[in-house]
């Protein structure tokens, strides 16, 4: 209606990124148990990649097709190198800013 195309996504590929994305989390929160780290205690590079990695795994597996025509391997590498950068940004940002108690 406003001359904007937007993305359509199949209710798997939503199921699926939302839910991959906690399981993302939770796994990297067991990872981070399991070698000792305290709870909120910084993990680079798997805090900034555990969601999106699990969000990515499980929509590939619900919803194949619309993942391969959604996801060409150039758009992959954005998201992988983008991600990390704009979660360190946004984080330290909002630390600075006094609403996160941590950088991370």
């Amino acid at each position: 209606a406003l001359g904007v195309s937007l993305p359509t996504f199949p209710l798997a590929a939503g199921f699926g990124l939302a839910l991959g994305a906690m399981l993302g989390d939770i796994g990297a929160s067991f990872i981070k148990r399991r070698s000792g780290r305290e709870r909120g205690a910084a993990f680079p590079g798997l805090d900034q990649l555990d969601f999106v990695v699990g969000a990515l795994a499980l929509a590939f597996v619900a919803a194949p097709g619309w993942f391969a025509a959604t996801f060409s391997l150039p758009v992959l590498a954005v998201v992988l190198v983008m991600t990390p950068v704009l979660h360190v940004v946004t984080n330290v940002g909002a630390y600075l800013l006094g609403l996160k108690n941590e950088p991370w």
